[in-house]
């Protein structure tokens, strides 16, 4: 079976879902290393996932 382009990859229990994020190498690593994100990184790039009611 071929890897899809795109994926949704995710964790859940029965009161929380956490949504894994992949960021390009010059934010991903920094973050990963340093424990923070670095300059790059604009918080009003985010997507929100909210719950649906």
């Amino acid at each position: 079976m071929e890897e899809p382009h795109r994926r949704i990859r995710a964790a859940h229990t029965t009161s929380t879902i956490t949504v894994y994020q992949a960021y390009r190498p010059q934010i991903g690593q920094p973050a990963a290393r340093e424990g923070r994100f670095p300059p790059a990184w604009k918080r009003d790039r985010m997507t929100w996932v909210k719950e649906r009611s």
